[in-house]
């Protein structure tokens, strides 16, 4: 039972200097896109979204980032016809350090949102009107 005490103390010296990095923080390159694409609309024909990105890279790439974020609302009756182009580029650069490469990191989040709003819809409110019930 002496030795456990022992080890553990021995194996903590052993860590502190492997948790102490005196060298500053960095990261390979990173491109993010956030799209929100969202209708509320008085129609039954479903609207068309399209969210159209292009990430490109010359190379590796160390500590480079792009973000871009963007939100498309209609709000009314008839079709929905949304469309989105977004382009990211990130260059590389050199030298790497540490000598640690590593690949570029390209995230795309698209929310596409689709409502029906019957308050958007002429037809339905006017079969509304017709059957007796009064606003």
């Amino acid at each position: 039972m002496k030795s456990i005490p022992f080890l553990f103390l021995s194996f903590a010296v052993f860590l502190i200097p492997l948790s102490i990095n005196h060298q500053p923080a960095d990261a390979s390159c990173a491109m993010t896109d956030v799209s929100f694409q969202v209708a509320i609309r008085g129609s039954s024909t479903a609207a068309q979204q399209s969210n159209n990105v292009g990430m490109t890279t010359t190379g590796d790439c160390w500590g480079n980032a792009t973000t871009n974020t963007s939100t498309q609302v209609y709000t009314g009756s008839g079709t929905v016809q949304q469309d989105r182009n977004s382009s990211h580029f990130v260059g590389g650069s050199q030298p790497f350090p540490y000598g640690v490469t590593g690949p570029v990191v390209g995230t795309q989040i698209t929310v596409p949102v689709d409502i029906y709003s019957p308050a958007h819809d002429s037809t339905f409110m006017n079969h509304t009107m017709g059957s007796g019930v009064s606003f």
